[in-house]
């Protein structure tokens, strides 16, 4: 039991500073560790929205002060925020009452085509329009898995010709919103009970996410930064993929 408990919160602690960092994987890690430790999604997925909520304020702190995002940043953490935020509660609907494989697969190949695309240096223009659905459809994720939501935004963001600094830290301030609406949702629903589990996990990814910032400002400025995310963001997609089909 004991094993247990230190393994929840090193993973927790891993997929915090991974995700205050890069923009992502904290649901994406989390999530399969607390099921295949026996946890079911009814809980898994709240527990994720909860700490990651706490991550994501505590991190955007960090992220403010150490100028990853600036007032300029504003508008675009809007156009990702508001799609994200309203698309979130259908995410959690759909958790209780509908299959995971066919969303979950097309989250896999969503979030492969994005790594591929930055991988291989495809940029498109900029466009308020295609950040809106990019958000909307990241929402989604977060709300019905309780992970597929930073992988799609800052990838998306950097798609679309925005920096790696400001994409990571747009998403994660963005991203505070949507895990409380998302949190509420499932309250509704009635599919949320407090327990110690919250706590287990929300602790040590607190800690981590003081310290992931400061690696976002270092790696942002590096001329392989984007690769990197394009990479990460590959291989978590054909992970989701794969791991479905088997």
């Amino acid at each position: 039991m004991i094993e247990y408990l230190i393994a929840i919160m090193i993973t927790a602690f891993g997929a915090a500073l991974i995700d205050t960092a890069l923009g992502m994987c904290y649901g994406t890690i989390l999530t399969p560790v607390l099921l295949i430790l026996g946890y079911p999604p009814q809980v898994v997925v709240p527990t994720v929205l909860f700490s990651q909520l706490v991550v994501d304020i505590v991190g955007g702190a960090t992220h403010t002060r150490v100028k990853n995002f600036t007032r300029k940043d504003v508008k675009t953490a809007l156009l990702v925020a508001i799609p994200a935020t309203t698309f979130v509660a259908f995410g959690a609907f759909s958790n209780l009452t509908m299959p995971k494989n066919i969303t979950i697969i097309y989250i896999g190949l969503l979030v492969s085509f994005l790594g591929f695309l930055l991988i291989i240096g495809k940029k498109f223009k900029r466009s308020a329009r295609g950040l809106v659905g990019i958000s909307a459809l990241a929402g989604f994720n977060k709300g019905f898995m309780g992970g597929g939501f930073g992988p799609v935004i800052v990838s998306g963001q950097i798609v679309l010709n925005h920096e790696v600094r400001p994409a990571v830290s747009i998403g994660d301030i963005a991203e505070i919103p949507v895990c409380l609406v998302g949190l509420l949702s499932f309250l509704i629903l009635g599919g949320i009970s407090f327990m110690d589990i919250y706590l287990l996990v929300t602790i040590p990814a607190a800690i981590a996410s003081i310290i992931g910032p400061l690696i976002t400002a270092k790696l942002g400025n590096t001329e392989y930064a984007e690769k990197v995310v394009g990479f990460l963001t590959l291989i978590l997609g054909l992970a989701v993929f794969f791991g479905v089909k088997a």
